[in-house]
């Protein structure tokens, strides 16, 4: 049988399954479909025809056809990451409602539709000069309403403000004392709960293992393996603990020392994605719900080895209560499927002042520091190697939080969806942070985000260096698509086939008060800007043909009144697009609306403007209690 045979066999199969063209097969919900559909929007189109040509055009369908295609995704028989982890978490009526909606579309545009819609965003023949503005009124039909984050934002902030203010009012350090009471035999277990003596502040104990030596509240860790054992403990033949696990899994715990993990030759997770190893459906139901307080400390040599395993690195699984801060990493490697990381495999809660250095590898949603990521990252830092295929970020991988003030320098490898910071950014606020390293891979490459899908990236920045050998590669984001850019520059190189721009490789959103300054090569349609806009809109960015260490050039001369990005009453819609969150608290305090605190430095004197915003060194410790609009 040829391949066009079996191909239109299975359409025929396809057919008689949906009972033939004039047989009615409507048990989708048309309105509900739109409703479940708005996070495929970014990537698919609210007509089902997608303003990138990488993704498919499912617009006017069979509606059996999409749900029998959903339906594969969701349960395995079509392999691809991306679309798997969109629908893993829906049933059957929610897949027919949305293959209902696209099925209603219109369908498949004539190949003179398809070209006059692809001019009415291709890029100019030239380019204006360097140094010149770039922007104006959208190109192309209005992209649909973008979804509204102001909940997410005030979700974060809060977040923030209580991470702030818990660090606070931690006692300090505990020291060595504490350990003292570790003294028995590495062969011997007297309590038979699966802890040998010698990491057992409790040997004789079946229902304790750790010790709050000071009655701070916090439990001491003086061992990897009594980290370890936050999860596993009672764990292997014969061994049995009466300490109940959702017990141990929200207490809080406190490292008293550095940790040396090497000893332990394949560390198992704490909290995981349950029984099935799905955390799109567990959620963290299984995951850790306490307080992990690294106290300033490191873990040096940890190995995971888990490669068909999801929600893999130190902290498995952080749950929506958890929390995890002050701890570093080093010397680490972990390997996994889905959601893999050094520190944080799939994070629902707070992570706050960790840095993480060393390799990840796996399949989705991969990042140095932590791995998915629908919680908050906050002073996050991350150093090393990550290589996967989709959704690959140097500090997360797969994001539907928040990063705030973060930073990474990691080389990043895959297919698509990867960037030097975040691979993939869904409904997520990526502030004040940047990226260095490099990015190399397919399509949708960006050196800080890769994929930004209803989604906003403000007051950040990548110096990263891009290469792909696809479409959709720029040097800050790869594919915008709903999404705002504000107040964000790139000065790396960036090389691509198609749609391959300076700030934006393919833009489908905003692109607002921001400049590029690297060289840009392209077999395809490029720009020093973006390298494909349809869709969406440019406005008050500019662009340099000379590199970021060039210096002297029109861009650096740039003064606050001539790039039109000075803040001036009513024209910004909150705070956070004029000036710094200084103390780092969530909020534009009153004393940081002054001039010296606003996002852009024009420093003059040759030099490129440069954000203020960005986490250096040091951390927060201002109050809270002072609200700005975010």
């Amino acid at each position: 049988m040829t391949r066009r045979t079996r191909i239109s066999a299975l359409m025929l199969a396809l057919f008689l399954t949906a009972g033939g063209a004039g047989s009615a097969w409507a048990k989708g919900d048309l309105e509900r479909g739109k409703r479940l559909a708005r996070e495929c929007f970014a990537c698919h189109g609210q007509d089902g025809y997608s303003p990138s040509p990488i993704n498919p055009k499912i617009g006017g369908q069979h509606e059996r056809y999409l749900f029998l295609s959903l339906k594969e995704y969701r349960d395995g028989g079509r392999s691809h990451s991306l679309m798997r982890g969109s629908v893993l978490n829906k049933n059957d009526q929610d897949l027919e409602d949305i293959a209902a909606y696209y099925a209603s579309q219109p369908g498949y545009l004539t190949p003179r539709e398809i070209w006059e819609r692809t001019q009415e965003g291709a890029p100019a023949a030239a380019g204006p000069p360097a140094g010149a503005p770039q922007g104006g009124p959208p190109r192309g039909p209005a992209a649909p309403p973008k979804f509204d984050h102001s909940d997410h934002i005030a979700r974060y902030n809060s977040m923030l403000a209580q991470a702030i203010r818990d660090a606070a009012q931690t006692p300090g350090p505990v020291g060595d004392a504490a350990c003292e009471s570790l003294s028995g035999s590495a062969d011997s277990d007297r309590d038979g709960d699966g802890l040998a003596d010698a990491y057992d502040a409790a040997p004789d104990d079946a229902g304790e293992f750790v010790l709050d030596s000071d009655a701070d509240g916090f439990y001491e860790i003086c061992d990897i393996r009594q980290l370890e054992a936050i999860g596993n403990l009672g764990a292997g033949e014969g061994k049995s603990t009466t300490l109940d696990r959702a017990e141990r899994m929200a207490r809080k715990y406190r490292l008293a020392r550095d940790l040396d993990a090497s000893s332990v030759g394949n560390f198992e997770p704490i909290g995981d994605c349950g029984p099935a190893g799905n955390c799109m459906v567990t959620l963290d139901r299984f995951g850790f719900q306490g307080v992990i307080d690294g106290g300033g400390h490191t873990i040096r040599g940890l190995r995971i080895s888990r490669p068909g395993g999801s929600g893999i690195g130190l902290i498995g699984v952080l749950g929506a209560q958890g929390t995890v801060r002050d701890l570093a990493l080093e010397d680490a490697v972990v390997i996994g499927r889905g959601g893999v990381a050094l520190l944080v495999g799939s994070n629902f809660g707070m992570v706050y002042r960790c840095r993480a250095e060393g390799e990840v590898a796996g399949e989705l949603a991969l990042g140095v520091l932590v791995g998915g990521s629908g919680g908050l990252v906050a002073y996050g830092e991350s150093h090393g190697t990550v290589s996967g295929n989709q959704a690959v970020g140097g500090l997360v991988g797969d994001v539907r939080g928040g990063v705030y003030f973060s930073r990474s320098n990691a080389e990043v490898s895959g297919s698509r969806g990867l960037g030097g910071l975040v691979g993939l950014n869904t409904f997520g606020l990526v502030l004040s942070s940047y990226s260095t390293g490099q990015v190399i891979g397919g399509n949708d490459l960006g050196g800080l985000v890769g994929m930004n899908t209803d989604a906003k990236v403000r007051n950040s920045f990548s110096i990263a260096a891009v290469e792909g050998d696809g479409s959709n590669i720029g040097g800050l984001v790869g594919f915008n698509s709903l999404s705002e850019v504000r107040n964000s520059y790139a000065a790396g190189a960036v090389f691509g086939g198609d749609a391959v721009g300076g700030l934006v490789g393919r833009n489908n959103g905003s692109v607002r008060t921001s400049y590029a300054a690297g060289p840009v090569t392209s077999d395809g349609a490029s720009g020093g800007i973006s390298g494909f806009t349809v869709e969406g809109e440019e406005d008050g960015n500019f662009w340099s043909a000379m590199t970021y260490s060039a210096g002297a050039s029109d861009l650096g001369a740039l003064t606050a009144e001539q790039s039109g990005w000075a803040p001036r009453p009513g024209d910004f819609l909150g705070l956070i697009d004029a000036y710094c969150d200084a103390n780092g608290n969530g909020f534009i305090d009153p004393d940081e609306r002054v001039p010296d605190n606003r996002v852009w430095d024009f420093r003059g004197s040759g030099e490129f403007p440069v954000i203020r915003c960005t986490f250096e060194a040091g951390y927060p410790s201002g109050d809270t209690d002072s609200m700005g609009n975010m």
